[in-house]
């Protein structure tokens, strides 16, 4: 089988496959032929024998020129860079191993604002000796955390918060009878939680979801999360609902970069790191090893 790589990203080290990542899939399927690209203009030249691409992105006009395409595989969970077949003919394959690093990610989010660390580091800022800030900070062994939009990746932060959290609720579009909850029940489940954590999709279903009625629901000193998309929570519902939640942790935007004017930015309870959650050192590995179970199935 003919499998061409295009797996470039200019901006983020950890997401730019390097030719040495990408050879032990050549040394760990010898019968495979493997092409690496590194220019789109490469990849595109090398299009019409091969069947299965594995990349970042793949636009819509490309599929024509790739007639024995079979398999689309990318390392995103997200599903904005691929585009789909017109023809449907052509499957596409996300990573689904990012929850092992985001559930790391979550972990410290939620340590950081329960703790009432941005509050801590302007503390260090100022040199200030104050050791009543964290005083009325409650144990997470006592809270209850809900999570929404819960797929494959809440469920291995689950896993890996369980130990540490009272209660945690897990919330999707329909319930698949494991002990989820409806998004419809969210006006019942919101003022009991103390931590909300968004894991949705970026879909048009999910723009705005988290918006200002059900963030009104919200308990006050309640802390909200989002790691999914930034469509899903906007700032003009955010910013007023800061004057009773205690904090917003927010790794995705409505608009990616962060523009500097943004008023999310200076508010004092609001901490954004810059999608960034799933970056790490181990990515490539992880994904090249995902690949390679997937290709030998």
């Amino acid at each position: 089988m003919k499998i061409s790589t295009f797996l470039t990203d200019g901006e983020t080290k950890s997401l730019d496959f390097s030719l040495e990542s990408l050879r032990n899939l050549d040394l760990s399927l010898p019968t495979l032929n493997f092409s690496h690209h590194f220019s789109e203009q490469s990849f595109l030249e090398d299009a019409e024998r091969t069947e299965a691409v594995i990349t970042w992105r793949f636009e819509e006009c490309w599929y024509h020129q790739f007639p024995q395409l079979k398999t689309v595989y990318t390392p995103a969970a997200g599903h904005e860079w691929i585009k789909r077949d017109p023809l449907g003919q052509v499957s596409i394959i996300h990573g689904t191993f990012h929850g092992t690093i985001l559930a790391e990610s979550l972990i410290g989010a939620l340590l950081f604002m329960n703790r009432r660390m941005p509050a801590m580091i302007k503390n260090h800022r100022d040199r200030n000796w104050d050791r009543n800030l964290q005083s009325q900070t409650r144990l997470l062994k006592d809270q209850t955390l809900i999570i929404i939009g819960y797929g494959n990746i809440a469920r291995t932060c689950t896993s890996a918060l369980r130990p540490m959290v009272a209660r945690i609720i897990g919330v999707k579009r329909s319930s698949d009878g494991e002990g989820t909850f409806q998004t419809s029940q969210l006006p019942n489940l919101l003022p009991h939680a103390d931590h909300v954590v968004l894991l949705l999709p970026g879909t048009t279903e999910t723009d705005r979801f988290m918006n200002s009625d059900l963030l009104a629901l919200m308990k006050n000193g309640s802390y909200i999360y989002n790691f999914g998309r930034g469509n899903s929570l906007l700032a003009e519902d955010l910013l007023p609902a800061m004057e009773y939640l205690g904090g917003a942790f927010l790794d995705v935007t409505e608009e990616e970069p962060l523009p500097p004017h943004s008023a999310l930015w200076s508010h004092e309870n609001i901490f954004i790191t810059p999608h960034s959650s799933c970056i790490c050192d181990d990515y490539s590995k992880l994904y090249i090893d995902e690949l390679i179970h997937n290709l030998t199935l």
